[in-house]
């Protein structure tokens, strides 16, 4: 693999001394400040374009990243540009992401609302300070050997000096953790990251996000239901009061979240003031009980295999119903798949971001005209544009190459195409796309070689 630097090249005052990772935006290096031994993770936009949007959210990233400082945030050191390439220069953290530690079962249930808690306050800082996450996931957290939680990513955050970064009626975000009123089309708060939070405590207690699905369509649907089976039924280890703050978080109808993060860290707060004596959350934004991240068994960790699945068929049938009334009322959904649909390494060695897009326009009367022209139609047509960010890369539709994107696709409604994308320098990228009435647009991020 080709990378932008090597080992003991020199990057403005730093000298690199490993690679930690890439994904769509470029690369992350571990470096070594050349007078005050500090280190440091590093991450180079892979190429400087004017004007581009990708240019201006990393811009965004830093200039957010440099105005918080908080013992559960990685500070921001620099930002430079570096014989042509934007760098922005932050807190090395040497520890295990979430993702990583909730798949080997670290987390006991009071574990798990320990740093959980110590997450809420981060994110409620963020919030205080007018700025939304907006892709709060397992990925973009770790806990470092101290046992302290540290906020890594500051990607697509916002806040009200950020140019317009999502087009109007667009959603930007980690699919799984996406809230059910951005498909609407509206623009994310403070309780869509509250949202956020409630997959990541659900996920941390159970081992698993309660929206799964092998499509995007089907996770979708999902989510727009808000029905999920309950954290103190996935694990009955959990207390009821903890699982009801998990309720709360997930609530479809927005107005029933918690406001903010500030909120909730204070009902999490309580719950651990009474339910777990003597566990607090310490001043260097660590908690006393987890000193080092360490293995813990599947029995310490109060884990239980998941329930049985229940039948498929009555699912299958009133999901087939709400897609139609939900498919037919987005105009365009995009799928920026970073690193070919599998995550790897972000700023500080974790995962990198995947990010549905999503579009809608027509009003519900519209989306109902459209459910009885289709339903009345036979052998309508589709179409999918698709794009890659990198500029150009050969398309092949069920194996046989069609062109280069942008390039549209039409086809029957149903009909699922299987789709590879290749460019040189980028690793092949497949995927399957199932056709719906209409137009609509996917674009994707290639991850280098």
């Amino acid at each position: 693999m080709s990378r932008l630097f090597q080992n003991n090249e020199i990057i403005g005052d730093y000298r690199i001394d490993g690679f930690l990772g890439a994904g769509g935006m470029g690369e992350v290096y571990r470096g070594v400040h050349l007078n005050l031994n500090r280190v440091a993770a590093i991450k180079v936009m892979s190429s400087l374009a004017p004007n581009d949007s990708l240019t201006t959210r990393f811009y965004n990233e830093a200039r957010l990243q440099s105005s918080l400082h908080h013992p559960n945030i990685a500070a921001l050191y620099d930002f430079k540009n570096v014989n042509g390439k934007l760098c922005i220069f932050m807190e090395y953290v040497n520890g295990e992401s979430l993702e990583d530690l909730i798949n080997r079962r670290f987390f006991a249930v009071e574990d798990a609302l320990l740093a959980f808690q110590s997450i809420c306050e981060a994110i409620a800082f963020i919030h205080r300070n007018g700025i939304l996450h907006r892709d709060i996931k397992s990925q973009n957290i770790k806990l470092d050997s101290r046992g302290t939680i540290k906020l890594l990513d500051f990607g697509i955050a916002k806040d009200a000096e950020s140019q317009k970064l999502t087009k109007p009626g667009g959603v930007i975000g980690t699919p799984g953790y996406i809230a059910p009123e951005q498909f609407d089309g509206k623009a994310a708060d403070f309780q869509t990251d509250v949202w956020a939070l409630g997959i990541l405590l659900y996920e941390m207690l159970t081992g698993n996000q309660p929206f799964k699905a092998d499509s995007l369509i089907e996770l979708c649907l999902k989510i727009e239901s808000g029905e999920y089976v309950l954290v103190e039924k996935a694990n009955p280890a959990v207390p009821h009061e903890i699982s009801r703050i998990v309720e709360r978080c997930l609530k479809k109808e927005k107005h029933l979240r918690y406001r903010n993060a500030g909120e909730l860290a204070q009902e999490t707060a309580q719950v651990l003031a009474n339910k777990y004596d003597g566990l607090t959350v310490n001043d260097s934004g660590g908690y006393s009980k987890i000193q080092s991240v360490k293995e813990t068994s599947l029995a310490e960790a109060n884990f239980i295999q998941p329930p049985p699945k229940r039948s498929r068929l009555i699912p299958v049938v009133w999901g087939s119903f709400v897609a139609v009334l939900i498919i037919f009322g987005l105009i365009g959904i995009g799928v920026w798949a970073m690193s070919g649909g599998q995550l790897v390494g972000n700023s500080n060695g974790a995962k990198s971001n995947e990010i549905l897009v999503v579009k809608k326009s027509d009003s519900p009367k519209d989306r109902n005209k459209s459910l009885i022209e289709t339903t009345s139609a036979s052998g309508e047509s589709g179409e999918v544009r698709i794009d890659v960010f990198e500029g150009s890369a050969e398309l092949f539709r069920n194996g046989e190459s069609v062109g280069k994107t942008p390039l549209a696709i039409k086809g029957r409604v149903g009909e699922k195409i299987n789709v590879k994308l290749r460019r040189e320098g980028y690793k092949d990228y497949e995927t399957q796309i199932e056709i719906s009435s209409g137009k609509r647009n996917y674009t994707f991020t290639l991850q280098n070689k």
